[in-house]
């Protein structure tokens, strides 16, 4: 599972690293958010794939595995069904003209055959908008989104929007990461 969590700290630290690289003297802000969930296997119905599972706050449920989980058969009573969720938002100000154009991206990975099942994703996806006006004093901001639509936005306190201008590109980097493993129960 080192590599899954690995995954997930070098998406982490990619955003970050983007973010950094932004035009000097233009404001940027990275906030990210991972949530981390354990529940215990209680049975397991192989011919139909459904695992039956206790939460930590005591609350059963079950889900089907479906074909692209590989190794089912090493999932047994007691195991540990662990999941990490991670999200980040960059918000990148670029003079105009001044950014590469948006990109995208997406990976999975899943654990070897034998092993205890494992996946893990991440999707990268950036969105770019030029500000066409701005009241600093309500600290509203008004994007032009690519396909023509606009959005008048808040901009939180923290966020330097004396640094800000009309014409200025906002580029967002949404990064989501998810890893979920199976291991066995602590003995």
């Amino acid at each position: 599972m080192r590599k899954y969590i690995a995954l997930l700290c070098l998406v982490a630290i990619q955003a970050a690293f983007a973010a950094e690289s932004t035009t000097v003297g233009k404001p940027v802000r990275v906030t990210t958010n991972t949530i981390k969930a354990q529940a215990i296997v209680e049975s397991i119905d192989a011919k139909t794939r459904e695992i039956k599972l206790l939460a930590a706050d005591n609350r059963r449920f079950t889900i089907v595995a479906d074909a692209s989980v590989k190794n089912f058969d090493q999932i047994h009573p007691r195991d540990r069904v662990n999941v990490e969720y991670l999200e980040s938002v960059a918000v990148e100000v670029f003079a105009a003209g001044g950014a590469a154009p948006p990109a995208a991206l997406a990976a999975v990975d899943v654990a070897p055959k034998g092993d205890k099942p494992a996946i893990a994703g991440v999707a990268v996806a950036q969105i770019e908008a030029t500000v066409t006006g701005l009241d600093r004093e309500a600290r509203r901001a008004t994007l032009l989104f690519p396909d023509g639509s606009s959005q008048d936005v808040k901009v939180r306190e923290e966020a330097r929007l004396d640094l800000v201008n009309v014409g200025d590109r906002v580029r967002m980097t949404v990064t989501k990461a998810v890893a979920i493993n199976v291991t066995p129960p602590p003995p």
